[in-house]
């Protein structure tokens, strides 16, 4: 009985030999059998046989029963299957967990990543948010909330700020305590987006129709992560603050500079606020290290104007977010220190 050509393509794209690909059918097909029967059912060299068994033994596929001679058994592809995906995930860990600990070039060429179902589209997102260090934006319809709320919760314990745009205030009962947190309610949105310090974005577009595969992708294009963070602005445009939890006072850190204005707006006239921002020289273009208290604000939808100042040891300069035109620098680092 031969094994279905999609059948042998797939295991093949898998990284199975043809040889055991067919060995492992024979075995499914025709139950225990000797090396000679396998060499005959499935018409492999039968000195290629044990090779062929060997490793299929390794990959947890098929047993091996002691006797002369000895017989082999295939365990059923749910039983096998489960053992390599097991397998898989050890490595992708592994894998994970040496590039983390590898330096990696900050200025590396920009992409884009395109997923091919829910599912995958789904882990996109989720590895997107992971990969941030100072804020999260989060944009989604409430029925995805909780296709995000572990990667979100592990997100407030590694310190990093989430603002979370939604259009029904779900049960957040186990975001108390755990860190910097903005909750935004806004008007229905069909899709979801996702921004990570202003260097990467993955979007999921339509979600709320429930399509197989929507449209979706994962991209570090300067480009497209500034037109979904100006469209956020513009959601922002629309929301109430909901909630606005705040358990590290001394570290609050954003990447949007008008989420950064809003605080300083209400926070301002009751509190000091001092700054540490990694930001770029609008005219020289040199990076800088600024510190210094926050004097100032503007928060200006009309004209488009968003930015915060400081009084640093070079006087007051104004900081403004991706694409600063006006203002004396472009940052997305910025973390306030928040003193009643």
């Amino acid at each position: 009985m031969e094994i279905p050509p999609e059948i042998l393509q797939s295991l093949i794209e898998l990284g199975f030999t043809k040889y055991e690909v067919l060995t492992y059918w024979t075995l499914l097909v025709y139950g225990p059998s000797t090396a000679k029967e396998i060499s005959i059912r499935s018409g492999i060299p039968y000195n290629r046989v044990y090779d062929t068994i060997s490793s299929l033994k390794v990959r947890g596929f098929v047993t091996e029963i002691e006797g002369n001679p000895k017989v082999y058994a295939a365990y059923s592809p749910r039983i096998a299957f489960l053992r390599f995906k097991k397998e898989l995930d050890e490595i992708s860990e592994k894998l994970e967990k040496a590039i983390s600990e590898v330096k990696r070039e900050e200025r590396c060429r920009p992409s884009i990543w395109r997923s091919h179902d829910f599912e995958e589209a789904i882990e996109m997102f989720k590895e997107t948010l992971e990969s941030s260090e100072n804020e999260v934006i989060v944009v989604t319809p409430s029925e995805f909330f909780k296709s995000i709320r572990e990667t979100l919760i592990g997100i407030l314990d590694r310190g990093v700020t989430l603002s979370l745009y939604i259009d029904k205030v779900p049960d957040i009962s186990d975001f108390e305590g755990r860190g910097n947190f903005f909750l935004r309610r806004f008007t229905k949105f069909n899709h979801l987006i996702g921004l990570a310090d202003g260097k990467v974005v993955a979007t999921i577009q339509n979600v709320s129709f429930m399509p197989p595969s929507p449209p979706s992708f994962k991209s570090t294009f300067k480009e497209i992560i500034f037109s979904q963070y100006s469209l956020t602005l513009e959601i922002f445009k629309e929301s109430s603050l909901e909630v606005e939890q705040i358990m590290n006072p001394q570290d609050i850190r954003f990447f949007a500079v008008f989420h950064a204005a809003d605080f300083v707006k209400r926070h301002l006239p009751s509190s000091t606020i001092f700054s540490e921002i990694v930001g770029r020289n609008v005219k020289t273009g040199e990076v800088e290290k600024l510190y210094g208290k926050v004097v100032g604000y503007t928060l200006s939808f009309r004209e488009g104007v968003n930015n915060i100042q400081i009084e640093t040891e070079k006087g007051i300069v104004k900081v403004g977010g991706m694409f600063a035109v006006i203002e004396d620098y472009e940052s997305t680092n910025v973390r306030l220190m928040l003193e009643s």
